[in-house]
């Protein structure tokens, strides 16, 4: 049957998409098959290239959701279907189909996915008039410093103001210019001009990062001080193969993950028996230490409200059972067999692009220290809500014996007594500025995801 269904997909998959401009406040509408996700996609992974810019994309296409302050001492009630949003300082979301049993007695089905990537980050040293031909850079998370040698580069994020609010920033990603790093032997350099900054070409101004971000925004050299700058690659998402199969971008190490887990809980459908959760975290390339990430408190606050705007009296103990009663899975992105390195798979137990989603029962590295191990009855509902999907799965491990290994926000979720299972659309490339996944994958991811959420 499944051999069957992957042909199947790849007929579907013949069609192209249309790289039309990204309008982030369409309203929902749901997938009509792979063509519309994979053009969906693409505009999610264009624009989102960072977490911010990532939450602003769901969060705006996601009309269906109300949006609330977890914070808020109202109220409020939570009925069977209610669709709320939860969002932490524009970096954590948590999307939320009410079921009909309560919390406290049913738990959840919780989804969770990161939305952080390894990119390099432009360091936050004081810019001047002077010196401006190259500024320098760090790295975030486990990126691969010479994969970013000689690569067009554009500049974005968010800057605060010393005056108060805070821009948005775009620098060279839809400019006729682009930004660049030649080398890596004295660290991140990023080149940004050619010029002297106290020279002038032929009576002209030197153009300078500081004089752009003036004229275009406002800002004024003191503003960088306080500003989350990511360097990201030029180009955007693409199409690989002259079979169109293929996703071509950086980041899907895990927006692939995040697009799949968000679009199938706003596509959840009726009114589930217990309650849907995906929670897309920030920071998890770095530990998951931050207020936005895994480990934080975040959870706990949606469902201590969730409890309370159920009319149950929120204790430690009630707050307890809502999250031992839950089942999760850890929507993260394992490495898909790369044909120049298979020898760093075991390759019985490697995940293949186009096969399908990747199960992983245990997690972790050097005898699987560090990681996860599903409950066997976990894994059969997973395998259970995939086929009820009528879409492939395959079952693999992070890397041969003492050559690879990794985890994943799974343990975070296993220590608020959750049962948890890492499984995820694989890539190849992981971590490099052009990373590869297979169409047939992520619609399948969607489509199996959506089936657990709401069976």
């Amino acid at each position: 049957m499944r051999s069957r269904l992957t042909i199947a997909l790849t007929g579907a998959l013949i069609v192209g998409c249309g790289g039309k401009a990204v309008h982030v406040s369409k309203p929902w509408t749901p997938l009509a098959g792979v063509a519309a996700m994979t053009a969906e996609y693409r505009q999610f992974i264009d624009y989102g290239r960072t977490p911010s810019r990532v939450l602003d994309f769901v969060e705006k296409r996601s009309s269906r959701f109300r949006v609330v302050d977890v914070h808020a001492a109202t109220g409020m009630r939570a009925r069977p279907g209610d669709r709320l949003l939860f969002v932490d300082r524009n970096r954590t979301a948590v999307f939320v189909v009410v079921g009909k049993q309560p919390l406290v007695t049913g738990g959840a089905h919780v989804l969770g996915a990161h939305i952080d990537t390894p990119s390099p980050r432009l360091a936050p040293q004081p810019v001047d008039e002077t010196a401006q031909t190259t500024l320098k850079a760090f790295r975030y998370g486990g990126m691969r410093t010479h994969h970013w040698v000689h690569v067009p580069l554009a500049l974005v994020g968010r800057v605060a103001r010393a005056s108060g609010g805070t821009v948005d920033v775009e620098i060279g990603l839809h400019d006729d210019f682009a930004l660049y790093i030649a080398d890596t032997h004295k660290g991140l350099r990023v080149t940004v001009s050619s010029t002297p900054t106290a020279e002038r070409l032929d009576g002209v101004p030197p153009q300078t990062l500081t004089a752009l971000l003036h004229a275009r925004y406002g800002l004024t050299p003191a503003d960088l001080q306080a500003a989350e700058l990511y360097l990201v690659p030029k180009h955007g998402a693409r199409e690989v193969g002259i079979d169109r199969q293929l996703i071509g971008a950086h980041g899907q190490d895990d927006r692939v993950n995040s697009y799949a887990a968000w679009r199938a809980v706003i596509d959840v459908a009726g009114t589930p028996q217990v309650t849907a959760i995906t929670w897309l975290v920030d920071r998890e390339e770095v530990g998951s230490a931050h207020a936005v990430g895994g480990r934080s408190r975040f959870l706990e606050l949606v469902y201590a409200w969730l409890i309370r705007a159920q009319g149950t009296r929120v204790t430690e103990a009630a707050l307890d059972r809502a999250l031992a009663r839950s089942v999760a899975l850890s929507a993260d992105t394992p490495a898909a067999v790369n044909p120049n390195w298979a020898q760093v798979h075991e390759l019985k137990n490697a995940p293949f692009l186009g096969r399908g989603p990747a199960l992983f029962p245990f997690t972790g590295h050097g005898g699987k220290g560090g990681g996860s191990q599903a409950r066997a009855g976990l894994v059969e509902a997973v395998v259970e809500a995939f086929a009820s999907a009528h879409v492939p799965l395959q079952f693999g491990e992070l890397g041969r014996v003492d050559e690879g290994g990794g985890g994943s926000i799974a343990k975070y979720l296993s220590h608020r007594g959750m049962d948890v299972v890492d499984i995820g659309v694989s890539v190849v490339g992981m971590h490099s500025p052009m990373e590869l996944s297979a169409k047939a994958d992520i619609w399948s991811a969607y489509r199996g995801f959506r089936q657990w959420l709401q069976q």
